[in-house]
Protein backbone atom coordinates (compact mmCIF):
# COMPACT_ATOMS: atom_id res chain seq x y z
CA UNK A 1 0.00 0.00 0.00
CA UNK A 2 1.23 3.48 -0.84
CA UNK A 3 -0.28 6.88 -0.09
CA UNK A 4 1.53 9.62 -1.98
CA UNK A 5 -0.70 12.59 -1.16
CA UNK A 6 -3.87 13.65 0.66
CA UNK A 7 -5.43 15.32 -2.37
CA UNK A 8 -9.01 14.68 -3.37
CA UNK A 9 -8.89 12.03 -6.13
CA UNK A 10 -10.95 12.56 -9.26
CA UNK A 11 -10.69 9.04 -10.67
CA UNK A 12 -10.22 5.47 -9.54
CA UNK A 13 -9.01 2.35 -11.30
CA UNK A 14 -10.29 -1.02 -10.07
CA UNK A 15 -8.53 -3.99 -11.67
CA UNK A 16 -9.72 -7.45 -10.71
CA UNK A 17 -7.64 -10.59 -11.41
CA UNK A 18 -6.65 -14.07 -10.29
CA UNK A 19 -3.13 -15.28 -9.53
CA UNK A 20 -1.14 -17.18 -12.11
CA UNK A 21 -0.84 -20.91 -11.52
CA UNK A 22 1.44 -21.93 -8.63
CA UNK A 23 1.88 -18.33 -7.42
CA UNK A 24 1.66 -18.02 -3.61
CA UNK A 25 0.14 -15.06 -1.75
CA UNK A 26 3.59 -14.31 -0.39
CA UNK A 27 5.07 -14.10 -3.89
CA UNK A 28 2.21 -11.91 -5.14
CA UNK A 29 2.47 -9.50 -2.23
CA UNK A 30 6.25 -9.23 -2.55
CA UNK A 31 6.05 -8.50 -6.26
CA UNK A 32 3.29 -5.94 -5.65
CA UNK A 33 5.29 -4.06 -3.04
CA UNK A 34 8.31 -3.92 -5.33
CA UNK A 35 6.09 -2.69 -8.18
CA UNK A 36 4.72 0.08 -5.93
CA UNK A 37 8.19 1.16 -4.81
CA UNK A 38 10.00 1.02 -8.12
CA UNK A 39 7.26 2.07 -10.55
CA UNK A 40 3.95 3.36 -9.18
CA UNK A 41 5.43 5.71 -6.59
CA UNK A 42 7.36 7.49 -9.37
CA UNK A 43 4.28 8.23 -11.50
CA UNK A 44 2.77 11.72 -11.53
CA UNK A 45 -0.74 12.18 -10.17
CA UNK A 46 -0.97 8.95 -8.18
CA UNK A 47 -2.62 9.45 -4.78
CA UNK A 48 -3.15 5.97 -3.31
CA UNK A 49 -2.78 2.30 -4.24
CA UNK A 50 -3.39 -1.00 -2.47
CA UNK A 51 -3.94 -4.71 -3.12
CA UNK A 52 -7.16 -6.32 -1.90
CA UNK A 53 -8.85 -9.72 -1.94
CA UNK A 54 -12.44 -10.96 -1.70
CA UNK A 55 -13.91 -14.06 -0.07
CA UNK A 56 -13.87 -15.87 -3.44
CA UNK A 57 -10.07 -15.74 -3.53
CA UNK A 58 -9.95 -13.09 -6.25
CA UNK A 59 -7.61 -10.09 -6.09
CA UNK A 60 -7.81 -6.45 -7.17
CA UNK A 61 -5.69 -3.33 -7.45
CA UNK A 62 -7.36 -0.21 -6.10
CA UNK A 63 -5.73 2.92 -7.48
CA UNK A 64 -6.72 6.58 -6.98
CA UNK A 65 -5.36 9.45 -9.04
CA UNK A 66 -5.88 13.15 -9.71
CA UNK A 67 -7.05 12.70 -13.32
CA UNK A 68 -7.83 10.16 -16.02
CA UNK A 69 -4.70 11.30 -17.86
CA UNK A 70 -2.60 10.26 -14.87
CA UNK A 71 -4.14 6.79 -14.94
CA UNK A 72 -3.58 6.46 -18.67
CA UNK A 73 0.02 7.67 -18.38
CA UNK A 74 0.82 4.77 -16.06
CA UNK A 75 0.50 2.50 -19.08
CA UNK A 76 3.31 4.32 -20.88
CA UNK A 77 6.48 2.37 -20.25
CA UNK A 78 4.64 -0.07 -17.99
CA UNK A 79 5.86 -3.22 -19.70
CA UNK A 80 9.36 -1.85 -20.12
CA UNK A 81 9.84 -1.70 -16.36
CA UNK A 82 11.28 -4.82 -14.68
CA UNK A 83 9.18 -4.48 -11.52
CA UNK A 84 6.00 -4.10 -13.58
CA UNK A 85 6.79 -7.11 -15.74
CA UNK A 86 7.57 -9.18 -12.65
CA UNK A 87 4.27 -8.24 -11.01
CA UNK A 88 2.31 -9.03 -14.18
CA UNK A 89 4.04 -12.41 -14.31
CA UNK A 90 2.24 -13.31 -11.07
CA UNK A 91 -1.20 -12.65 -12.63
CA UNK A 92 -3.36 -14.77 -14.92
CA UNK A 93 -3.83 -12.31 -17.83
CA UNK A 94 -7.04 -13.99 -19.00
CA UNK A 95 -8.76 -13.01 -15.73
CA UNK A 96 -7.92 -9.29 -15.75
CA UNK A 97 -10.92 -6.93 -15.75
CA UNK A 98 -10.36 -3.16 -15.53
CA UNK A 99 -12.90 -0.48 -14.62
CA UNK A 100 -12.13 3.25 -14.62
CA UNK A 101 -14.39 5.25 -12.31
CA UNK A 102 -15.00 8.99 -12.37
CA UNK A 103 -15.51 9.97 -8.72
CA UNK A 104 -18.69 12.04 -8.47
CA UNK A 105 -18.11 13.27 -4.92
CA UNK A 106 -16.02 16.45 -4.90
CA UNK A 107 -14.70 16.20 -1.35
CA UNK A 108 -13.97 12.47 -1.20
CA UNK A 109 -10.64 11.58 0.39
CA UNK A 110 -9.25 8.05 0.65
CA UNK A 111 -9.91 7.14 4.30
CA UNK A 112 -7.06 6.57 6.71
CA UNK A 113 -6.75 3.05 8.12
CA UNK A 114 -9.64 1.43 6.27
CA UNK A 115 -9.55 -2.38 6.25
CA UNK A 116 -12.25 -3.22 3.72
CA UNK A 117 -14.82 -1.80 1.33
CA UNK A 118 -17.95 -2.58 -0.62
CA UNK A 119 -17.55 -2.22 -4.40
CA UNK A 120 -20.69 -2.25 -6.50
CA UNK A 121 -21.42 -1.47 -10.14
CA UNK A 122 -24.88 -1.11 -11.61
CA UNK A 123 -26.66 -0.22 -14.84
CA UNK A 124 -29.39 2.44 -14.70
CA UNK A 125 -32.86 1.49 -15.91
CA UNK A 126 -33.73 3.03 -19.29
CA UNK A 127 -37.41 3.66 -18.54
CA UNK A 128 -36.94 6.07 -15.62
CA UNK A 129 -36.33 9.81 -15.36
CA UNK A 130 -32.70 9.54 -14.23
CA UNK A 131 -30.28 12.37 -13.45
CA UNK A 132 -26.90 12.32 -11.75
CA UNK A 133 -28.17 15.10 -9.50
CA UNK A 134 -30.86 12.78 -8.17
CA UNK A 135 -28.36 9.94 -7.74
CA UNK A 136 -26.08 12.17 -5.68
CA UNK A 137 -29.02 13.43 -3.62
CA UNK A 138 -29.91 9.83 -2.74
CA UNK A 139 -26.25 9.11 -1.98
CA UNK A 140 -26.08 12.07 0.39
CA UNK A 141 -29.17 10.84 2.24
CA UNK A 142 -27.63 7.37 2.59
CA UNK A 143 -24.50 8.90 4.06
CA UNK A 144 -26.04 11.39 6.45
CA UNK A 145 -29.06 9.36 7.57
CA UNK A 146 -27.50 5.89 7.63
CA UNK A 147 -23.81 5.25 6.96
CA UNK A 148 -22.53 8.06 9.15
CA UNK A 149 -24.47 6.72 12.14
CA UNK A 150 -22.09 3.74 12.33
CA UNK A 151 -18.67 3.98 13.95
CA UNK A 152 -17.48 1.39 11.40
CA UNK A 153 -18.12 3.67 8.38
CA UNK A 154 -15.06 5.50 7.04
CA UNK A 155 -16.01 6.89 3.63
CA UNK A 156 -18.40 6.60 0.70
CA UNK A 157 -18.83 7.84 -2.87
CA UNK A 158 -20.68 7.27 -6.12
CA UNK A 159 -18.71 6.84 -9.32
CA UNK A 160 -19.38 6.79 -13.06
CA UNK A 161 -17.94 4.17 -15.42
CA UNK A 162 -19.83 5.13 -18.59
CA UNK A 163 -23.10 6.76 -19.63
CA UNK A 164 -25.23 3.91 -18.28
CA UNK A 165 -23.03 2.29 -15.64
CA UNK A 166 -22.39 3.76 -12.19
CA UNK A 167 -20.63 2.55 -9.07
CA UNK A 168 -20.66 2.83 -5.30
CA UNK A 169 -17.87 2.31 -2.78
CA UNK A 170 -18.28 2.23 1.00
CA UNK A 171 -15.19 1.89 3.20
CA UNK A 172 -15.13 0.36 6.67
CA UNK A 173 -13.08 -0.93 9.56
CA UNK A 174 -14.33 -4.53 9.79
CA UNK A 175 -15.39 -6.70 6.85
CA UNK A 176 -18.33 -8.41 8.56
CA UNK A 177 -19.75 -5.15 9.88
CA UNK A 178 -19.31 -3.43 6.51
CA UNK A 179 -21.27 -6.24 4.82
CA UNK A 180 -23.99 -6.01 7.45
CA UNK A 181 -24.32 -2.24 7.05
CA UNK A 182 -24.46 -2.38 3.25
CA UNK A 183 -27.11 -5.10 3.22
CA UNK A 184 -29.02 -2.86 5.60
CA UNK A 185 -29.90 -0.68 2.58
CA UNK A 186 -32.95 -2.94 2.17
CA UNK A 187 -34.29 -1.54 5.43
CA UNK A 188 -34.02 2.20 4.73
CA UNK A 189 -35.95 4.45 2.35
CA UNK A 190 -32.86 5.98 0.71
CA UNK A 191 -31.39 2.54 0.14
CA UNK A 192 -34.51 1.37 -1.65
CA UNK A 193 -34.56 4.60 -3.70
CA UNK A 194 -31.06 3.79 -4.86
CA UNK A 195 -31.82 0.18 -5.73
CA UNK A 196 -34.92 1.21 -7.66
CA UNK A 197 -32.62 2.98 -10.14
CA UNK A 198 -30.81 -0.25 -11.10
CA UNK A 199 -31.43 -3.04 -13.57
CA UNK A 200 -31.54 -5.94 -11.04
CA UNK A 201 -29.82 -8.45 -13.33
CA UNK A 202 -26.87 -6.12 -13.92
CA UNK A 203 -25.80 -5.44 -10.34
CA UNK A 204 -22.26 -6.58 -9.49
CA UNK A 205 -21.66 -6.29 -5.74
CA UNK A 206 -18.75 -7.61 -3.69
CA UNK A 207 -16.71 -6.93 -0.55
CA UNK A 208 -12.93 -6.64 -0.46
CA UNK A 209 -10.32 -6.55 2.30
CA UNK A 210 -6.85 -5.04 2.37
CA UNK A 211 -3.84 -7.37 2.12
CA UNK A 212 -1.01 -5.10 0.92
Amino acid sequence: MIRLSKEYPKVMEFTKFSKAENVTDEDLITSLMTFEKEYLSKQDGIIFHCLVRNLKGEYANLLFADSMNSLKNIEKGFMENDASKNFMGHINPQTVKIHYHEILKEDFQVPENFACFEHGTFVIKKDIDFTEKNLLSISNKIETEYLNTFENSLGHFMGKINEETYSELAFGKILGKTREICFGYFGIDAGMELMNLYVPEKIDLDFWYLIA
